[in-house]
C-alpha cells in the first residue's frame, strides 16, 4: 500500500450523527441516504457522501433520480439554509398548525405530533453541535 492511499483514507473528516433532509432535487419523501466510497477512485477512497435512493412511492410516477453530494457540502448546505431561514425546527412546525383551517398553513392533529416534536427538537439540537463543532 502506498503512503499516499493510506494518506487519503486519513484524510477525511469522519462526522457523527448528520441529520438527512429530502432530496432538494426532487419531489420524493424519503430522507436522502448516507454512504461511505468504497473505491480508490480520484483519492475519494473512504469520504462519506449523500444520494438520492430514487425509490419509486405509492401512486406517483417519479424519474430516476441522480442527486450526489459530499457529505462536507452536505452539511455545509444544510447550515447554511438553517442559518439563513434563523430555523428553531419545532417553533417552525408550530407556526404552520395555526393557520386557518383550509388555508393550507393548517396541520391536522395525528397520533405522532408528540413524537414528531420530540424528533424535530433533537435534530434541532445535533445541527446546532454542528454547527458548533464546525466553528
Amino acid at each position: 500500500m502506498s503512503s499516499s492511499a493510506s494518506a487519503s483514507r486519513r484524510s477525511w473528516p469522519r462526522y457523527g450523527t448528520v441529520p438527512m433532509t429530502r432530496c432538494p432535487a426532487c419531489p420524493r419523501t424519503a430522507p436522502l441516504k448516507r454512504v461511505v466510497t468504497t473505491t480508490d477512485k480520484n483519492g475519494n477512497l473512504g469520504r462519506e457522501f449523500v444520494k438520492c435512493e430514487s425509490k419509486q412511492e405509492q401512486g406517483k410516477k417519479l424519474k430516476q433520480c441522480a442527486h450526489f453530494e459530499w457529505l462536507d457540502e452536505y452539511i455545509e448546505r444544510i447550515q447554511l439554509e438553517g442559518a439563513s431561514r434563523e430555523l428553531d425546527l419545532p417553533l417552525e412546525a408550530e407556526k404552520f398548525g395555526s393557520g386557518p383551517s383550509g388555508s393550507g398553513n393548517s396541520i391536522g392533529a395525528t397520533v405522532g405530533d408528540a413524537t414528531g416534536t420530540a424528533e424535530l427538537k433533537k435534530l434541532n439540537k445535533q445541527m446546532k453541535k454542528l454547527i458548533e463543532l464546525k466553528k
